[in-house]
């Protein structure tokens, strides 16, 4: 009876340590796939680009080139996969949390994907800060 007690004991100790008894839950960790990107300032509020460019970096994004727009008419933010790699302008939009996601192929392209910074930025920063929450 004591070994069979044992026995059950040390097959849920080993069991625990194959699989692991935290009773912490672990938080997936984004991974985004990476490529090159390009930010835009397509709202006209200085800094736009600036701060979409800080805020995928921290989000392990690999930020090749920012600037402004060829015009400042952009309503929503667009996210512009330019090349095959499109999971890297997908994963774009999702951490943007922006369901503007637009394939304009282009064997040229010196990026995988372009994000248009749109008038609604303020509301897609809010919406990051809350996610961080």
């Amino acid at each position: 009876m004591r070994s069979e007690v044992f026995s059950r004991w040390y097959a849920v100790l080993i069991a625990c340590l194959a699989v692991g008894c935290d009773k912490e839950e672990k938080r997936d960790v984004f991974v985004p796939n990476t490529g090159q990107i390009q930010i835009l300032n397509g709202c006209g509020k200085p800094g736009a680009a600036e701060s979409f460019r800080n805020y995928l970096t921290d989000q392990g994004f690999d930020i090749i080139e920012f600037g402004n727009a060829g015009s400042w008419n952009y309503a929503h933010t667009i996210v512009v996969a330019r090349t095959a790699n499109e999971p890297v302008a997908r994963d774009l939009a999702k951490v943007l949390n922006t369901d503007n996601l637009v394939h304009l192929f282009d064997p040229l392209a010196m990026v995988d994907a372009t994000v248009f910074i749109g008038k609604d930025y303020e509301e897609l920063i809010k919406r990051w800060q809350k996610a961080k929450q």
